[in-house]
């Protein structure tokens, strides 16, 4: 993890911060793509999802790179709650923009 917390580093995507700002990123993205035309299609969640795993590698990549991070079990682990937390909350937040079940206010009535 970056020890300088001042430094915008992608390392920063593997902390908890990081995630919920990366979350933000990756749906921004999404509807970016989504206004381009139908590019997506409907699929939304499903392209938030890779672009999560895809930013997350980068990140974990990046800072084993530049030696601020080590490959070990919970380098690892961190990633995959990094990963988790940013495909969940990006998926739930663009469910609850366009206002599909699986949102952060949960079902409709």
């Amino acid at each position: 993890m970056p020890t300088d917390e001042t430094a915008l580093t992608l390392a920063i995507v593997l902390t908890a911060g990081g995630a919920v700002v990366a979350s933000a990123l990756i749906t921004g993205i999404v509807q970016l793509l989504k206004q381009l035309g139908n590019i997506l299609d409907g699929r939304e969640r499903i392209t938030a999802f890779f672009l999560s795993a895809l930013l997350v590698i980068v990140a974990f990549a990046a800072g084993v790179q530049d030696k601020s991070l080590t490959i070990n079990a919970q380098s690892v682990f961190a990633a995959f709650l990094a990963w988790y937390g940013i495909a969940r909350l990006s998926m739930a937040v663009y469910a609850d923009a366009s206002k599909e079940a699986n949102g952060l206010r949960g079902p409709s009535a």
